[in-house]
């Protein structure tokens, strides 16, 4: 009896020691899935044929993890009945035959843990022959999937900049120590974290829980500049014997890569390190508008910020994030971050000669931006408050408690400065001080920066509204022919006075018909 009881416990313990040994593993398994839109915007109508050449896509994986298997999910559509086969290779080392189909398909291609690597995966899609017709690839309705297990930590700095390039797992979070009254160090930092994941973080205030941490140290037994890899309560500490010489350690973190470097990164490195993003010439401006900015036209952003100053109203505290997000959209738009930008929380210690560029919500009352902002800027201020729940002046009832968070709005606007007319005005502000940090995020994160256009915006989560007066409309039946052009009060004026002389027409003619009955002349 003692026998079989020890059999049962025994038999139960190895059950029990078995179940916690496979939820551990599955607890340590991740998923990600991404649609291949998000990996690459440049993808949602990709084509393949003879005319396009073989299709790319790339992928990176994080090197602090082991790729267990993936599943690609391609939404192809055939350009006709007589599209050739597809032929999709990963890494080289696996080929997958796609037949022609009728119609839209999604085609389901496993990926085996050996196939994918640590790094940069890519996969080719090329047509069987060039003869025949080919095929689109929708990347929005297309997908990737990757099971992998975190067995590893970054290492170097090196890592730092591969986990910051990498799609699975993304970095999602950043955050940048607030160095009080120091706007330069933090938004040069977070455009150079931008251009090497290639889209714009969410910027945090604390620690806790960040994917990436950046911090500072000053040090004076140090030769010069540096950045250090550090691994414990920061990743990244911008390192210098005094403010001038952090600010060139920021400066060689978002001109230069890292990926080489160890623990250290100093300005001798910086010699023989490749320069992030591509400096090129600037698009000549055409007109004064939002799109001016937001697609990285002449005059702002040429000689990597040298011509212009930010102003950022809010340089501390929570305030400071929502610079960050556009500063770091902005480099991404412009394909190298402004180094050499003028940086401040005051518009007046900024270099007369220098374009403007305000960010935060204290700029309303910033005396250089409001006295030359044209008048669509004030619309669409009045616009963003009404959609907040209140109004300029006035709170009624329930609109006096709206939560500015609940539907966060921005305003922008590029004007040229009416006392110097070569110098360009640009502000990003909103009357919501509670929900600029989010709106912020909107805009830095989605498809509104494309959209941005007018002489001011108004954007928030479900889109993006120009306001431009100046804007000449089709012109009208009267324009087209030269006749007169009489708005509607005009015209309500001359059917009045019509009126008028038809009513006094007929009392004077039932006068003379009264008059003539009675024999009067």
């Amino acid at each position: 009896m003692t026998a079989r009881v020890l059999r049962w416990v025994f038999a139960v313990f190895v059950g029990l020691q078995a179940a916690m040994a496979m939820a551990e593993e599955s607890a340590s398994v991740s998923i990600h899935e991404v649609p291949l839109s998000n990996l690459n915007n440049e993808i949602n109508e990709l084509g393949i044929n003879a005319d396009t050449g073989d299709g790319l896509l790339q992928f990176a994986l994080a090197p602090t993890i082991t790729p267990l298997e993936g599943r690609i999910f391609l939404g192809l559509t055939p350009e006709s009945s007589h599209s050739a086969a597809l032929i999709v290779i990963v890494n080289n080392t696996r080929a997958v035959r796609i037949e022609p189909a009728d119609g839209p398909i999604t085609a389901e291609i496993e990926l085996p843990g050996h196939v994918l690597r640590t790094g940069t995966n890519i996969v080719s899609l090329a047509l069987e022959n060039d003869e025949n017709d080919g095929w689109r690839l929708d990347g929005a309705n297309s997908r990737l999937r990757v099971s992998f297990e975190t067995t590893g930590q970054a290492t170097s700095l090196g890592d730092i900049e591969a986990i910051l390039g990498s799609d699975i797992p993304p970095v999602n979070t950043v955050y940048i120590e607030d160095r009080r009254n120091d706007v330069m160090l933090e938004a040069v930092i977070a455009q150079g974290i931008a251009m090497r994941m290639g889209r714009a973080p969410e910027f945090v205030e604390t620690a806790d829980g960040a994917d990436m941490r950046f911090g500072y140290v000053i040090d004076p037994t140090l030769d010069g500049p540096e950045l250090r890899f550090s691994g414990e309560d920061l990743d990244v500490v911008v390192a210098g014997r005094h403010q001038q010489d952090m600010e060139t350690a920021a400066r060689l973190f978002a001109s230069r890569s890292i990926r080489l470097a160890e623990e250290s990164f100093t300005v001798a490195d910086a010699l023989t390190s490749a320069a992030i993003g591509t400096e090129t010439t600037r698009v000549q401006m055409d007109g004064q508008t939002l799109r001016e900015f937001s697609q990285a036209r002449l005059p702002f952003g040429d000689g990597r910020g040298a011509q212009t100053a930010v102003i950022i109203t809010e340089p501390d505290g929570e305030g400071r994030l929502a610079a960050m997000s556009i500063m770091a959209r902005t480099a991404l738009v412009h394909g190298t971050a402004w180094i050499y930008a003028w940086y401040g929380s005051e518009s007046d210690n900024a270099p007369e000669d220098r374009n403007m560029v305000f960010i935060g919500t204290a700029a309303l009352s910033d005396r250089n931006l409001l006295s030359g902002a044209p008048v669509e800027f004030r619309t669409a201020l009045r616009a963003a408050a009404e959609r907040a729940g209140r109004r300029t002046g006035l709170r009624l009832s329930s609109a006096a408690y709206a939560d500015d968070a609940i539907n966060p709005a921005g305003v922008a606007t590029v004007f040229s400065d009416p006392q110097n007319p070569t110098r360009w005005i640009a502000g990003f502000t909103s009357p919501q001080p509670q929900g600029f940090n989010r709106a912020s995020e909107i805009l830095s994160r989605s498809a509104h920066w494309a959209a941005l256009s007018g002489r001011a915006a108004l954007w928030d989560a479900n889109g993006v509204t120009g306001y431009d007066y100046s804007v000449v409309g089709t012109p009208s039946l009267a324009e087209r022919f030269g006749l007169p052009d009489f708005s509607m009060r005009e015209i309500a004026a001359l059917l009045f006075l019509l009126t008028l002389l038809f009513v006094l027409r007929g009392a004077w003619r039932r006068r003379r018909v009264h008059d003539k009955s009675r024999g009067w002349k």
